[in-house]
């Protein structure tokens, strides 16, 4: 089975795809930054198109979501970008873990 772990912060969301059957194997761990020259709308369309080519050519199974302690004023781009990561895992029949 198929995980990946998203950490999303302010101005980059990080990822780790992993394998899990007996033991857990490392795929992929890498980052996305976000530009910070792209306006809102921009920022939430980069990050879908991305995930969605991780979780297809991986073949995500299961996703866990962890969001940055420290918010400040940017809670509520954050709160989008959630958002959107959500829906797009539930789209791609990925189950969210909690």
């Amino acid at each position: 089975m198929v995980f990946i772990d998203i950490n999303i912060f302010i101005d980059k969301i990080e990822f780790n795809i992993f394998e899990y059957e007996y033991e857990k194997k490392d795929i992929l761990q890498d980052k996305i930054i976000v530009p910070k020259s792209f306006n809102i709308g921009d920022k939430l369309n980069y990050i879908r198109k991305f995930m969605v080519r991780l979780i297809k050519q991986y073949k995500i199974e299961k996703a866990y979501m962890n969001i940055e302690d420290d918010l400040g004023i940017e809670a509520i781009n954050i709160v989008k970008m959630e958002g959107v990561l959500d829906e797009l895992l539930s789209n791609c029949g990925v189950e969210k873990c909690i």
